[in-house]
């Protein structure tokens, strides 16, 4: 049998940071809160982006959060697109009308200038959702959000999409994000990243290799690798320690590959090769969750 290798994007050194790119302000119609609420909002995080309907808002006046972005929620009535650190020429004959090719021009468009792409609420049905069609149809995106903080199961969760694209041999990150608007939106699902230091570039580039993932109030220490084997380590304390946790291995096709429960603080995994990829989510007692990104069986 040839050698299993695992594309591991945890695979470096660095620190853990938190954060989200989609919130909006009241430069959005349906924002409820100015810019410099959002900031005391989400004063401890150590990054944020800002992402209004149509428009790029300039960061301005005092905050605590080390590092922010611009972004733009590209806002037809039929999709929606994140566009994360676009160039500010992105606004020059802009326009949010929905096709394929448009909004594939402004996603490369961000892209070229070192910005990420985001497909956003794909499973939203009963308005602005993506069918898979279109998720395929489209290329070269950093990767979709996989949970919206608006929090209802039925259309702001889409581990589904992302398992489709995945086994469709699709690169693409899964993220978390709260889509704030009002009160009661925020710091519900954010991103945490490993990347080498605090800085606009650093936390870019770790996020565009995959180094990061989703929590809602829960999270891994570290994802390693060794041989044929992977290894999630899971957040420790004296108190975590006391209550179960629930995980389960997912592969090509959304299949289990593996899932286990206990008061456990690691979950190891041997790989077979034919998996296509192992992504983990794992629930703390309660319902907290963290899910990684995939990694990739070669």
């Amino acid at each position: 049998m040839d050698r299993i290798v695992i594309s591991n994007p945890y695979d470096k050194q660095g620190i853990w940071l938190k954060g989200s790119f989609h919130n909006h302000t009241t430069n959005s119609a349906c924002g409820s809160q100015p810019l410099e609420t959002v900031y005391r909002m989400y004063g401890q995080y150590d990054f944020l982006g800002i992402s209004d309907h149509d428009f790029i808002t300039a960061h301005e006046g005092e905050r605590s959060i080390p590092s922010v972005y611009e972004a733009l929620e590209v806002s037809s009535p039929l999709r929606h697109m994140l566009l994360i650190n676009p160039p500010r020429s992105i606004m020059d004959d802009y326009s949010n009308a929905f096709s394929i090719e448009r909004y594939q021009q402004l996603s490369d468009l961000c892209t070229r200038y070192g910005g990420m792409s985001v497909l956003v609420h794909p499973n939203r049905y009963y308005s602005q959702f993506w069918p898979i069609e279109d998720m395929l149809a489209m290329n070269d995106y950093t990767g979709i959000e996989v949970i919206n903080g608006e929090g209802n199961p039925e259309y702001d969760i889409a581990f589904d999409k992302w398992d489709a694209l995945l086994s469709a041999e699709r690169k693409v990150w899964g993220f978390g994000g709260d889509d704030f608007h009002v009160y009661g939106q925020e710091k519900r699902a954010w991103n945490m990243v490993l990347a080498e230091q605090n800085t606009n570039a650093s936390i870019l580039t770790a996020m565009k290799a995959g180094s990061f993932y989703i929590s809602t109030g829960y999270g891994f220490k570290s994802i390693r690798t060794e041989g044929g084997t992977i290894t999630f380590n899971l957040l420790s304390s004296e108190g975590l320690d006391r209550m179960y946790k629930y995980i389960t291995l997912i592969g090509r096709d959304g299949n289990i590959l593996y899932e286990t429960s206990g008061r456990i603080n690691s979950v190891s995994y041997n790989c077979r090769g034919d998996e296509g990829y192992v992504r983990a989510a794992a629930y703390l007692e309660g319902g907290f969750g963290a899910f990684s990104q995939p990694l990739f069986i070669v």
